[in-house]
């Protein structure tokens, strides 16, 4: 999990200046931590303050965007996380996504959306 602060902080400075390679890694190294412990990274990234940076992140122009709405759709398989990820303003981003022609960006965008809503009476 140490891994985890450290990819959180990578992520942070690589989303101000875009460097797509340093926040690939950064992304990668988010998806093997969810893989792992899904619960307590969840809550890591969320007490680090990842959820604001994710709207910035899901630009349909950029390769990293099925990752990070893959990020969203795992971190939203907890309970505790899916109000976090509406109030951190996801799921506008994440529609407009929808008129993506690339499958893993739909696959992704689908996957996140309905674990936001998933057994939500809003």
């Amino acid at each position: 999990m140490e891994n985890l602060r450290e990819a959180l902080e990578k992520l942070k400075l690589a989303s101000t200046d875009s460097t797509t390679d340093s926040m690939e890694t950064s992304l990668d190294c988010l998806l093997t931590a969810l893989a792992q412990n899904n619960t307590e990274a969840s809550r890591k990234m969320q007490g680090m303050g990842v959820l604001p940076l994710l709207p910035t992140l899901l630009s349909p122009q950029s390769s990293c965007t099925p990752k990070v709405a893959n990020i969203i759709a795992e971190m939203a398989k907890n309970e505790f996380m899916r109000n976090p990820c509406v109030e951190a303003g996801l799921i506008p981003p994440l529609v407009q996504l929808l008129n993506s022609s690339d499958q893993e960006v739909l696959l992704q965008t689908g996957r996140a959306l309905g674990n936001i809503c998933y057994d939500s009476r809003k």
